[in-house]
């Protein structure tokens, strides 16, 4: 009988905080929705995450803007392109630019600097040197890298590049 009691009276004193807790009160222990948005509300004010829906909309008008093509001399493309280039033309890539070849036959260029990184070889490419077909190289610099060919070569290219005669 007396552990009864005992209970009882434990039960009693536990269950009273929950009962005179006010709604939303740090003493509360259930979570009221009014008291999720309020702090939710607090953390995107303090953390400026208010901005994010403009900055999407500004990098959406941005990315609208630039070009992408490969046909007409020059382009820039986030994913890989197909570029055909005919005898005595070049691609110039910018900086990070990176550079497959697909098909044919082509002849790195390169500057003072060095050349052209091929990533599959884990080599650096220079001026002269013959493009191995099917690996990834990527121009370390906007100095005027890039490749050559006397016939006809297929690559794929992602980033700035330029087609010159």
């Amino acid at each position: 009988m007396k552990k009864i009691l005992i209970i009882t009276v434990v039960l009693i004193f536990a269950l009273t905080t929950v009962i005179f807790a006010a709604p939303g009160d740090t003493s509360d222990p259930i979570v009221v929705l009014s008291y999720l948005n309020d702090r939710l509300t607090s953390l995107v004010k303090d953390y400026g995450l208010e901005d994010i829906k403009d900055i999407k909309n500004q990098i959406g008008k941005l990315s609208e803007n630039s070009p992408s093509t490969g046909t007409g001399g020059t382009g820039t493309s986030p994913t890989l392109e197909i570029v055909e280039i005919n005898a005595g033309e070049k691609i110039i890539g910018g900086a990070g630019t990176e550079l497959i070849l697909r098909g044919g036959k082509a002849t790195v260029v390169g500057s003072e600097l060095g050349g052209l990184t091929n990533i599959t070889l884990g080599k650096d490419f220079v001026s002269g040197m013959d493009v191995v077909a099917n690996n990834l190289l990527i121009v370390p610099r906007d100095d005027g890298r890039g490749v050559y060919t006397n016939s006809y070569a297929i690559f794929m290219v992602r980033g700035s590049y330029e087609v010159v005669k």
